[in-house]
Order: structure tokens, then C-alpha cells, then sequence
């Protein structure tokens, strides 16, 4: 199934052209790492693809079946809630049956509690519940009741961090899961079971991190963006790394190649008269 499809996209700001006349699919099951120098338009990319930024020219095609999901650097959130209410924040049906369930549980109205139990059945909320206790246990999040505004740098981001991934398992339908440098803010034994959560899960992926690694357990497929051009390498980081070492020992050599010829023309015009120079 083909889950996002982009013809001819370029991107510019003002004189500065990120990338140009890019083609490239994203299909499911793809799970693709992202890697480029810093301003080369990895994240402008992310945030074109997720609805966030427009292309210049081109066009982004994305199945209407399917849900985008977006890890950004930067997390939007409302200060005043707690993070069990920033993490129940979202309008699928099974957060929104796991919100009536607790809203249930301080009420004494016995109907509500009859309904939102049956809520919870019809939309096989329970086990959701279980997986998001899980995510957020992994991540180090133990006090729920904290306020947003009370959390450091890292924590908002581990936070944020659960919400996406249990939003991904709360949707019955398809998913692209973009993230932008998961893995900052988070210690090595929670890099160490994100790699592991995403290596086995089955979803689809677009990824952007340094960490090679996390990288190279996790993906199948790079992107690689140079020169404002897109460069698509199958396989693991190491064939990524050889493919280029080829690509630019040929580009080496017809420059080589170009130089030779350009000699032997000087050469020549330097033997005819003047007038003929």
C-alpha cells in the first residue's frame, strides 16, 4: 500500500534552495532513516510531509487512509494541564472511552460507570491502558498529577514522546510515524527499548536522528539528502556509507576525466598562432 507519494518537490527560502526536483514513495511497512548535514531541509522535509510547511514546487500526494504523526523538536502543549491530561489530550475512540472510564471512576453516578465500561469493551480500550503505563514506565514518567509547566526540557519531550507512540497504537488504521531526533533527552536504557519497541513494531517510519546506531537497528532504507538532491540506498547504514564512497570516487574520476580534456585543449589553442587564440 502506498502511503505517500512526492513529484519534482523543491523548497526555498528566499535565495537558498534546500532541495529541488526530489521524487520520492514511502510505503507501508517502509521504515526509513533520513540523514543529510544540518541545513540541508531533514526537518523542513518532515514538517512538508506532515502538513506543517509547504513545498515550492512540486507536489506531496498522501493516501487519504491513512494518519500522519509528527515527533517535532518542538512540543506544543497547555501549561496548565497535568500529564495524565496532556497524554489524554487526544480524540481517537479508545482515549476518548479511557477518558469517560476515568472521568467514571470520581463520579457516583453508577449509569456512567455501566456505559464507560461498555465503552471500554466496544473499543478494546483496556488494553491500551496497559501499553500506555507500559510506554510511559520505560520513558521514567511517574507523576502523573506533575503540571506541564512544572517539567523540565527533557521530561516535556519524554512525555510528548509517549503520547505519539500510544497515539499510533490507539488509531485502528494506518499510520506514518514521523520523528525528528527521537532519542534526545532520553538515557541509554530508554534508547536502548525505543530501538527495540520500533525495530519489532509494525508500523511505518520516517526517521531523522545522529545516532547511528539507532539508526542502523532500527531501519531498513536511507534517504540521503546532498547537493539538493535525494539519494535512496537500500539496506543498512554500512551500505549506505559504501554506496556514497562509489558515487563520489565516480564523480571523482569524470572530474578527473574533464580536467585531462581541458589541459590537452589548453595545450593545443597555447601551439596555435595568436591570431587563431
Amino acid at each position: 500500500m502506498n502511503y505517500v507519494s512526492a513529484e519534482n518537490l523543491s523548497k526555498s527560502f528566499g535565495i537558498k534552495t534546500l532541495f529541488e526536483n526530489i521524487t520520492f514513495h514511502v510505503n507501508e511497512g517502509d521504515k526509513i532513516a533520513i540523514v543529510a548535514k544540518n541545513g540541508t531541509g531533514k526537518s523542513t522535509l518532515l514538517k512538508i510531509l506532515s502538513g506543517r510547511e509547504t513545498a515550492s514546487e512540486g507536489s506531496v500526494v498522501i493516501n487519504k487512509e491513512i494518519q500522519v504523526v509528527l515527533f517535532d523538536q518542538e512540543i506544543d502543549f497547555n501549561s496548565s494541564q497535568t500529564v495524565e491530561e496532556f497524554m489524554m489530550s487526544l480524540d481517537s475512540p479508545p482515549i476518548v472511552a479511557l477518558r469517560n472510564y476515568h472521568k467514571a471512576l470520581l463520579s457516583e453516578d453508577p449509569n456512567a460507570m455501566e456505559n464507560s465500561l461498555a465503552e471500554m469493551e466496544n473499543q478494546k480500550a483496556w488494553d491500551l491502558e496497559n501499553e500506555m503505563a507500559q510506554i510511559l514506565t520505560q520513558l521514567k514518567i511517574t507523576n502523573l498529577e506533575a503540571k506541564m509547566e512544572m517539567l523540565s526540557g527533557g521530561q516535556i519531550k519524554r512525555v510528548a514522546l509517549a503520547k505519539l507512540l500510544t497515539e499510533t497504537r490507539a488509531e485502528h488504521k494506518h499510520t506514518l510515524l514521523i520523528m525528528d531526533e527521537p532519542t534526545n533527552h532520553l538515557d541509554v536504557e530508554m534508547v536502548e527499548w525505543l530501538e527495540n519497541y520500533l525495530s519489532k513494531a509494525m508500523l511505518t517510519l520516517l526517521l531523522v536522528t545522529h545516532d547511528r546506531y539507532f539508526l542502523d537497528a532500527v531501519c531498513d532504507k536511507i534517504w540521503e539528502m546532498e547537493d539538493k538532491n535525494l539519494y535512496v540506498h537500500q539496506g543498512s547504514y554500512a551500505t549506505y556509507l559504501e554506496n556514497k564512497m562509489i558515487r563520489e570516487e565516480n564523480l571523482d574520476a569524470t572530474i578527473d576525466k574533464a580536467n585531462n580534456l581541458y589541459r590537452k585543449e589548453l595545450e593545443w589553442m597555447r601551439r596555435q598562432p595568436k591570431a587563431r587564440t
